[in-house]
């Protein structure tokens, strides 16, 4: 678990430098350029080859370059030959450019997709692209060709040995000259993507508890600020989420009591359809009304039954046919039939009947 941390820590340092060297960058592009000049024009460069070292200054008020040979002799003596030709400066910075007889160049193809992680796949293959090891060398890359066509990239690999670095570095100290980086001559011109960094101050030993503090509180800030932005991103989620919770209690509410008024509607509905139905139904004393007007006068009744819609009677009448003709004539009576046979009353005056019918229904009015 502490390898992923310090993994990820050391991920995120690299990531922060990377930012603030891109800034920097940046703020150094809108400065004129008489101001910083060109890498292989810098004030002051500090020459490196197999054969010795020379000093050149460039001099901002005449293009003469005096050139300050650092053979080897005496360090005193060659100290105060620096500090003489620094005494008009207001540094002792130097940058270190190696001749091209300390460098070994060669090329490798590779595809297309490594473009992404270039340099750990270099820093793998190192071991079999040049003849020294890996841990001995400083290397830097850059592309020279993309082939979209074919999907390779070639890449030049630039090595200088540790050896050759670190003695130009403590050169220039021993003299009195602070150097800032190492890069490598390139005879073909800096254009394009610049000159070919194999060293800085910042990656030696040399790095000031200061710069440790300040690069240490830059990484410490920048993570307090991620964190603080995780904290008002995950708040505001918080707030959102109890917002929504608020909502969906809100609406589920009002979606019950729609309901509910839907309930109520449907049943108010039913009981209205049910109150207009008995009022078409008609009321017993209608029916009887009804019986009445239509039976003849000469007919009278011994029993009468009301079975909701169905109607029932027992009588006596002089002609049952009549009292047939009276019902079929009505038109809130219909389906007339016979309970019984007709039979003669006891005094053989009349004829004795049993009938049964029904209301009609509202479809027949």
């Amino acid at each position: 678990m502490s390898g992923h941390l310090e993994q990820i820590s050391a991920s995120g340092s690299d990531l922060v430098r990377r930012g603030l060297a891109w800034w920097l960058g940046e703020l150094k592009g809108m400065l004129p350029a008489r101001l910083i000049g060109q890498s292989r024009n810098a004030p002051a460069i500090l020459e490196v080859s197999a054969t010795g070292a020379t000093l050149v200054l460039a001099d901002r008020r005449s293009s003469q370059t005096p050139p300050v040979a650092l053979n080897a002799g005496d360090a005193d003596v060659m100290r105060a030959q620096v500090a003489a030709a620094l005494r008009r400066r207001s540094s002792n910075a130097v940058v270190i450019r190696l001749d091209q007889s300390l460098l070994l160049r060669t090329s490798v193809t590779l595809p297309l997709a490594a473009a992404a992680t270039l340099r750990p796949i270099l820093q793998n293959q190192l071991d079999r692209l040049v003849p020294l090891p890996a841990d001995q060398v400083y290397f830097e890359h850059r592309v020279l060709e993309r082939s979209p066509a074919a999907r390779t990239l070639t890449v030049e690999l630039i090595v200088a040995t540790r050896d050759s670095v670190d003695r130009s570095v403590a050169l220039a100290r021993s003299v009195g000259l602070a150097p800032r980086l190492v890069f490598a001559r390139d005879d073909r011109g800096d254009a394009g993507d610049g000159p070919v960094v194999l060293w800085r101050a910042d990656r030696g030993a040399d790095t000031s508890r200061v710069q440790l503090l300040l690069r240490r509180a830059l990484e410490v800030t920048t993570a307090l600020l991620l964190a603080a932005s995780l904290f008002i991103y995950l708040d505001r989620l918080d707030y959102l989420r109890d917002e929504l919770r608020e909502d969906v209690r809100l609406a589920t509410r009002a979606a019950a009591t729609a309901r509910e008024l839907t309930r109520r509607h449907a049943q108010t509905d039913a009981m209205l359809a049910v109150l207009e139905q008995r009022q078409r139904e008609p009321t017993p004393l209608t029916i009887l009304n009804e019986i009445t007007t239509v039976m003849p006068q000469t007919m009278w009744v011994s029993q009468l039954l009301l079975r909701g819609r169905n109607v029932e009677i027992i009588g006596f009448a002089p002609r049952v046919s009549d009292l047939l003709t009276a019902i079929n004539g009505s038109d809130l009576f219909t389906n007339l039939q016979f309970r019984s046979p007709i039979t003669r009353s006891a005094d053989c005056k009349g004829e004795r009947f049993d009938l049964s019918f029904e209301v009609a229904g509202e479809e027949r009015k």
